[in-house]
């Protein structure tokens, strides 16, 4: 297979750097009369997202964070009120993660706000070129897809 050129690469990079400005959360996102961390939004869409129990672990696993960092987002949403955090009933260690009323409005809130935006931007692509800038955009995160290591928490090793 024929590896990438050079300004291919570039125009993905830089494409990727102004992109990322489109989808950096603010620091707080009005919400029902308050505002609600970006964090928080995050750990509702992965609690929502996940299949089956969701703990702590499987929150860490989706956003692609330590465990100890998923604790405090978690934390942090259960006390804005977004999720509820019980003793699980099958394993008392774990926590069991639900979305509150509030959080689960949270999370249809936001994926129709982006829904719209994407929408407005492609509103002049053919279907065609949709469909492909999904397979494309899909089979990129895939591969970027955080691996069990990257989110052990452990900072990787400085080579001299």
């Amino acid at each position: 297979m024929r590896r990438p050129g050079g300004r291919d690469l570039a125009r993905v990079d830089q494409a990727m750097l102004r992109l990322r400005r489109m989808w950096d959360a603010p620091r707080g996102i009005a919400h029902e009369g308050g505002v609600v961390e970006g964090s928080t939004l995050l750990v509702c869409l992965a609690v929502a997202d996940t299949a089956g129990a969701v703990g702590v672990a499987e929150v860490a696993d989706a956003l692609g964070v330590a465990p100890s960092t998923a604790s405090r987002l978690v934390a942090r949403a259960a006390e804005a009120g977004m999720v509820t955090r019980e003793v699980s009933t099958t394993d008392p260690r774990r926590a069991a993660l639900e979305l509150t009323a509030t959080g689960t409005r949270l999370v249809e809130a936001s994926r129709r706000y982006r829904a719209a935006r994407l929408a407005r931007l492609l509103v002049d692509w053919p279907p065609r070129d949709v469909a492909a800038l999904a397979d494309l955009l899909t089979r990129f995160a895939d591969a970027f897809a955080p691996t069990a290591s990257d989110r052990s928490g452990q900072r990787p090793r400085r080579t001299r």
